[in-house]
């Protein structure tokens, strides 16, 4: 995903499981029934520095747009309900290089040049990723002239993840892989196959990268962990639980599962946001939505570091 206007270096320690919501139930939207896997681009230098990509349909994706961050959706603009960007239901992740978007699913690499505003149906597809080599949806990060791609390698019995995250570079992001490490995200340093992770996204911060991804176990749904490193090329340390659902909250969208988080700095806030599913499955709040089944619910919920929380007015449990 796009960081182009990150700081260099913080002036205070990053603590990665410091997330919290900035209300109770922070939806985006419930309006379009299945909203879920988004991918934030900040362009800091734009009128409208904040675009997000929201899946919906394997037809149609959704656009929205703001001038000022705001977790509801009713500070956007919605600049395309039916956004076509491939035939995915989804799309993992994305970054913007020299004024080229690059968006990756399903092994093959979308790219487009020019305004987002004007993008819809204009995506084509100039290369691919080695996702029949393990590495499946993955997160995306560029410095210095390479694309890292770290996606979910090995097969995890109790779900769709992987057993560990592998670590690909490219020097163009559109072929040319080569394989770095197979667990540079490693849940599993044992052995076995008790935790399946996936769906990563990458942020450098004070000089160390810090990953975050989904984990599972069997029985135990999707949330939100922290890894981090000082060097790309070496293994990634666990640091623990950053979002998890508030599985007695009825009443609360995240009340089943939490995953596919997006990060993203945010200039005017100093400091971050994640996007990300949340879901629900005993009906309450729910919706009976053609999209999904028996009633489960999925939305895009906001989630703020705590550096740029507003304490007074901010539900902090995680």
């Amino acid at each position: 995903m796009d960081l182009e206007g990150a700081p260099k270096k913080d002036t205070a320690v990053f603590d990665a499981l410091d997330w919290g919501r900035p209300i109770n139930n922070p939806v985006f939207t419930s309006a379009f029934g299945n909203n879920h896997d988004s991918i934030l681009f900040i362009e800091a230098e734009q009128e409208y520095p904040y675009f997000l990509i929201v899946s919906h349909t394997p037809e149609y994706a959704q656009l929205w747009r703001a001038k000022n961050f705001s977790w509801d959706s009713a500070d956007w603009e919605l600049v395309e309900a039916e956004y076509k960007i491939g035939d995915f239901y989804e799309y993992d992740d994305g970054v913007k290089v020299d004024g080229t978007y690059y968006i990756y699913e399903e092994g093959k690499v979308f790219t487009y040049t020019g305004p987002l505003e004007a993008s819809s149906g204009k995506w084509k597809v100039s290369g691919t990723f080695p996702q029949k080599r393990g590495c499946d949806d993955i997160g995306v990060f560029y410095e210095d002239g390479i694309f890292h791609i770290f996606g979910e390698h090995g097969k995890f019995p109790h779900g769709l993840d992987g057993t560990s995250l592998a670590h690909f570079t490219s020097a163009t992001g559109l072929g040319e892989w080569t394989l770095v490490d197979a667990k540079a995200v490693d849940p599993n340093p044992d052995g076995g196959d008790y935790y399946g992770v996936g769906d990563a996204t990458i942020a450098k911060i004070d000089g160390n990268y810090y990953i975050y991804c989904d984990r599972e176990s069997e029985g135990v749904p999707y949330r939100v962990v922290a890894w981090r490193s000082s060097d790309l090329y070496k293994p990634f340390e666990f640091l623990g639980e950053a979002i998890v659902p508030r599985s007695e909250g009825v009443d609360d969208w995240d009340n089943y599962r939490i995953q596919d988080a997006d990060i993203g700095y945010i200039p005017e806030l100093g400091g971050y946001v994640m996007t990300c599913n949340m879901m629900d499955v005993d009906g309450k709040p729910g919706g009976d939505f053609p999209t999904l089944k028996a009633k489960q619910t999925r939305v895009i919920g906001v989630f703020y570091h705590g550096g740029i929380m507003p304490r007074p007015s901010v539900t902090s449990e995680r």
